[in-house]
């Protein structure tokens, strides 16, 4: 699955349009006298509401900038993602207002912050990456446990397992799979890696992304064809391919 940037975007360019709309009517009414006790609060409210309209430009400018330059800047990639990140709850929000599809918009800011990470991706030794990935990729019906070691699993192939394993032995990179937010934390934590690649479904990849500031992640959806949390699949081409990149500095 793969969203569009221009979705969480162009959320975020209705934002700037209503905040400009709230600032011009509440410079209006100061301008007016009317409302000589509320005064400084309505400055206040007007000057908020110009710095979030500045943040905004600078995101989606930033963005722009970085899309259409073969220039990498570690510095406005991490300054465009801490922006999205700010803004993530407001565009979710207004999404759910105008009754958006939210994964829709869940998949446009993973495919920003994947944007991102290709446009700043270097070189990494194997033990530093860690793959990581949900419980529910693992076949309901197996009686081994991988959750905390995944060299349990028998590779019958049943699920797609049997693939990060290769990947382990192939590459040499760290694989987990957690059961959950808190699980993955103590794996990150044990493990220490220096880069992610996480699957997971939109909700969790998009927590998890905003969670995790000091490593980078690379997020990939899973996909769902028995629906939420069962015996969900990955692309592994789109794994193996992330896995070159980060062993031979892109």
């Amino acid at each position: 699955m793969k969203g569009k940037k221009r979705i969480f975007l162009g959320i975020m360019i209705g934002v700037f349009s209503v905040l400009g709309v709230i600032a011009l009517s509440l410079a209006y009414i100061i301008g007016k006298g009317r409302v000589e006790f509320y005064r400084y609060l309505l400055l206040v409210l007007v000057f908020g509401a110009l710095f979030l309209m500045a943040l905004i430009v600078i995101a989606v400018g930033a963005t722009i900038y970085i899309v259409f330059s073969n220039k990498p800047s570690k510095f406005l990639n991490s300054l465009i993602a801490n922006l999205l990140d700010i803004f993530y709850p407001v565009v979710i929000l207004i999404a759910r207002i105008f009754n958006l599809k939210i994964e829709r918009v869940e998949q446009s800011y993973i495919e920003i912050k994947n944007f991102l990470f290709n446009k700043s991706i270097k070189k990494y030794n194997p033990q530093d990456v860690l793959i990581l990935a949900p419980h529910c990729i693992q076949y309901s019906g197996c009686k081994f446990k991988v959750t905390y070691n995944i060299d349990n699993c028998k590779r019958c192939g049943k699920c797609q397992i049997n693939d990060l394993v290769n990947f382990k032995e192939k590459y040499g990179v760290n694989v987990a799979v957690a059961t959950g937010g808190t699980l993955a934390r103590k794996v990150i934590k044990d493990i220490k890696p220096k880069v992610i690649i996480a699957i997971a479904c939109e909700r969790d990849l998009t927590s998890g992304m905003q969670e995790v500031k000091k490593i980078p992640v690379y997020g990939i959806i899973n996909e769902r064809p028995n629906g939420p949390c069962f015996n969900t699949r990955v692309d592994v081409s789109k794994i193996e391919e992330t896995i070159k990149k980060l062993l031979n500095g892109g």
